[in-house]
């Protein structure tokens, strides 16, 4: 996978988008980050919150949707910042 342009934040959604990293919404005026990746001759958007772009850090592929918001554990059992949340663990 290789980035296509540079990454942009974006202010305020002005409509609702799907987060790549978590799945969660991002809602209408909701501050997120956008990217286009070319994979093999697909072109695929990213739009993910600011905190998920934060957890992807060290390593370029993830499967959409199957992490936890903010946060790079995959639902770690051991992970403080999602037992604070109290998210499931998969």
């Amino acid at each position: 996978m290789s980035v296509i342009g540079m990454p942009e934040k974006i202010k305020k959604a002005k409509k609702r988008h799907r987060c790549s990293w978590c799945g969660e919404f991002i809602e209408v005026g909701e501050s997120y980050e956008r990217w286009v990746w070319n994979d093999g001759g697909a072109i695929l958007a990213v739009k993910a919150h600011p905190e998920c772009e934060d957890a992807m850090v060290g390593g370029d592929e993830f499967t959409l949707y199957d992490n936890p918001r903010g946060c790079n554990c995959g639902f770690d059992a051991h992970c403080e910042r999602c037992k604070a949340k109290k998210e499931p663990i998969k």
